[in-house]
């Protein structure tokens, strides 16, 4: 072997084992996952995944959790095809091959061009998606001819979730021309979302998307806590989201979970308050629900907020019914236990806490304060997994029982996420204080310094 092969070897060993750190998926575990999937499909079906975005564009988009959960990159211009044809008709069939995956998934991505390097990042390439794993790699310029070969060759029912026109007066999106100009042509297939087969894969988290999980939540932790120690009457909410999303940065999060929920006064009743437009005064409490993602999985941590530090009697009395709720429901976390029971108790102590505020005269009335659902789960998106049914060892998911004065423009919602182990559960955000005296010793803390930014206009 010369020296000049030898170096090329073993820039593409290091590119490829820096690929792994950064992207967090083991390439064996993704190509398990891929294999389970194929297995689940029904005979003459077709799934298709994507990454979103485009190399060489001003603006990002979100990648697509199925991608890369089942792919393990984040690649713009990728598609994730897999296949389970009985009668094949497909162009340019794979070569042989003994590895298991072949003939049952496809893997189209961007060549590499050294001569865009000046100007953009440069794609994964073919050859870097083969050494990655991927037996079947192909250009993803020939994505489009290699689909509608693929409708056209006895697909029963095809896996996609695909765009479609907002208004009947919009053209059609690209997936929908395919698919109709498919259809011209006498296909017909069965239009199914690929979360047929996933939703019940993504229940449990095997132990690489737990690490990933608790990294998201430390995270998140840490900008909770600077939230605490940073807030001030005067400051903009959307001020306190910088806080928040500059800890992020600082701690390895390049994106967001879901948009912060920064809501103060009156806007603490709104459940998905993101405008984060209000100032906040001394005597509100203001909801920080707010979520880090790390290789895409996403934590999900709410804390309430005395914005001057102190919280008053009112505040204090619906805080503690919320907390108790929250705590009695973490408490029945547990395998085999249904979710719904829990979600009961929740409920109930709720309804009884609100009887005893005098907002209402029977706790069954309780949905008038508190109007959404105990939890969900969480992933590689907040909510993800559907319903959580009988809780599984590996589930991770979020407790959030919440209280809504709207006419006293008071909300209090405290949530935390809770691993399910075998025998029984592990609190992930725990360390972020949830009592009332933890939180207002914290908050008299010296925090980031937001002085500079709070000068009156």
């Amino acid at each position: 072997m010369n020296k000049k092969h030898s170096l090329t070897s073993l820039s593409l060993m290091i590119f490829i084992l820096l690929t792994n750190l950064l992207h967090g998926q083991n390439a064996e575990v993704c190509k398990d996952r891929r294999l389970r999937v194929w297995e689940q499909m029904k005979p003459d079906s077709v799934m298709i995944l994507r990454s979103r975005g485009t190399f060489g564009r001003f603006h990002t988009e979100s990648q697509d959790g199925n991608f890369y959960y089942l792919a393990g990159i984040d690649e713009p211009d990728a598609f994730l095809v897999f296949q389970k044809m009985r009668f094949r008709r497909f162009i340019s069939p794979p070569p042989k091959s003994s590895d298991p995956e072949m003939g049952k998934t496809v893997l189209f991505v961007s060549p590499r061009e050294e001569r865009r390097a000046d100007w953009d990042a440069l794609p994964l390439g073919l050859k870097g998606a083969e050494e990655l794993g991927f037996p079947d790699v192909r250009p993803s310029a020939e994505f489009e001819h290699y689909f509608d070969e693929l409708l056209l060759g006895g697909v029963d029912i095809l896996y996609m979730d695909i765009d479609r026109s907002r208004r009947v007066s919009e053209p059609f999106t690209a997936d929908e021309q395919i698919l109709r100009r498919a259809r011209e042509k006498g296909a017909d297939f069965k239009l199914t979302p690929p979360g047929e087969i996933l939703t019940s894969m993504g229940r449990i988290r095997d132990a690489s998307e737990i690490r990933m999980l608790r990294k998201a939540i430390d995270i998140t932790a840490e900008a909770q806590l600077a939230a605490m120690q940073a807030l001030r009457p005067g400051m903009y909410e959307y001020q306190l989201q910088a806080v928040i999303e500059y800890v992020y940065t600082l701690n390895g999060s390049r994106r967001v979970a879901f948009p912060c929920i920064i809501g103060s006064g009156k806007n603490s009743c709104i459940l998905h308050w993101m405008l984060n437009s209000k100032q906040m005064n001394a005597g509100e409490v203001v909801v920080v629900d707010i979520g880090a993602q790390h290789n895409f999985y996403s934590a999900d941590i709410t804390r309430i907020l005395p914005v001057n530090g102190k919280f008053s009697p009112r505040q204090r009395e619906v805080y503690e019914i919320v907390l108790a709720a929250n705590q009695a429901a973490i408490a029945m976390v547990a395998p085999g236990v249904d979710f719904a029971l829990i979600s009961r108790k929740a409920a109930d102590m709720i309804g009884e806490g609100l009887v005893k505020l005098g907002l209402i005269e029977d706790k069954r009335e309780y949905r008038r304060y508190y109007f959404h659902g105990l939890g969900h789960a969480i992933g590689l998106r907040v909510g993800t997994g559907g319903g959580l049914g009988k809780l599984e060892p590996g589930m991770v998911l979020t407790i959030e029982p919440g209280i809504y004065i709207r006419e006293e423009g008071l909300g209090v919602r405290i949530e935390d996420d809770v691993l399910v182990t075998e025998t029984g559960h592990e609190v992930l955000s725990r360390r972020v204080p949830k009592t009332i005296d933890e939180i207002e010793r914290l908050m008299q803390k010296k925090g980031l310094d937001t002085a500079l930014h709070l000068l009156k206009e």
